[in-house]
């Protein structure tokens, strides 16, 4: 994914200054784990092993690019699992450029909330990287963890959550740009039209080993900070790797923004790093307990959030 950054260089330069290591030689990367779990479990919490696999299989598929049969694969494959431990599956399909996109969207039960918590990831493939990009990290990290989410929410809870795993968040040219990207998220805003989300939560490239989360400071309001922060306390995750970016991203969680929902994008640094958009972005990348908290800090800011404020 392309974002323009709203960044001024002396925070850039404070910001890693203060210990971002995701900036490395272009050296090879040594495999996370090196063991594949060979199935599922039936844990009662989230399991970081479940959302590697996820990851997986999915970047078995190989390149997932929007309209391709890799992309229409991996919708029957979120489909099966989602279905599987009882949500309902809707498809979104529109035209962008010639291609027909698809978001998925999932509910549990009868989902009564009129504004429900709105979890999201993007699952296309950026283009023109390698003929056998996986990307791991960006894409399907997301979606591990949005699915072994939905296996674990009790109903109650997931009855008031909404899933929705977006296309096209990455854009046909190099960069991103006002014009060119989000075509997902910005679909769904405007068919949604005045029945919006009251909070969404986004996730974008979450299972990297030595991963730091850094929400974008300028779009990241008080309320959901506060909420962000107190998550990160609670766990007793590391501050310095569950922090805040000082600037601005394109991402999805900016058509929900814009169009007034209290939003939150938990997203890696990826600024400097050499894994970004290249053929390292690939399952070495990918660790099972960053996977997991990832997956707790959800589970968190779930719960925070709709104890803040009943429908």
């Amino acid at each position: 994914m392309n974002r323009a950054l709203l960044i001024s260089p002396l925070l850039l330069a404070a910001f890693f200054a203060c210990g971002c290591k995701e900036k490395q030689k272009a050296t090879p990367i040594a495999a996370s784990q090196t063991t594949v779990p060979q199935a599922f479990t039936a844990a009662p919490h989230f399991d970081g092993q479940n959302a590697y696999l996820h990851c997986h299989n999915i970047c078995a598929m190989g390149p997932r690019l929007s309209g391709s049969p890799a992309y229409a694969a991996q919708l029957d494959y979120l489909e099966k699992h989602l279905r599987a431990v009882g949500w309902t599956v809707e498809r979104d399909s529109f035209p962008v450029r010639g291609i027909s996109m698809t978001n998925l969207r999932a509910v549990k039960g009868e989902n009564k909330s009129a504004r429900p918590l709105l979890l999201s990831c993007h699952i296309d493939t950026k283009i023109n990287i390698c003929p056998d990009f996986q990307s791991a990290d960006d894409g399907a990290s997301g979606a591990a963890v949005l699915l072994e989410t939905a296996r674990t929410l009790p109903d109650a809870v997931a009855e008031r959550v909404e899933l929705i795993f977006l296309d096209g968040e990455e854009s046909f040219a190099p960069r991103m740009s006002e014009s060119d990207g989000l075509y997902g998220s910005k679909y769904d805003v405007k068919r949604r039209g005045s029945n919006l989300p009251r909070y969404q939560i986004n996730l974008d490239m979450v299972g990297g080993r030595n991963k730091i989360i850094a929400p974008p400071s300028l779009e990241t309001s008080d309320f959901m900070y506060s909420h962000y922060i107190s998550a990160v306390r609670k766990l007793g995750f590391r501050e310095d790797k569950w922090t805040i970016w000082p600037g601005s991203y394109m991402d999805d969680h900016l058509p929900y923004l814009e169009a007034g929902v209290e939003s939150l994008n938990l997203i890696a640094v990826f600024v400097g790093s050499d894994w970004w958009h290249t053929p390292r972005d690939n399952m070495s990348r990918i660790c099972a307990d960053s996977l997991r908290e990832s997956g707790l800090i959800t589970a968190e800011l779930i719960r925070s959030l709709l104890t803040e404020k009943a429908d």
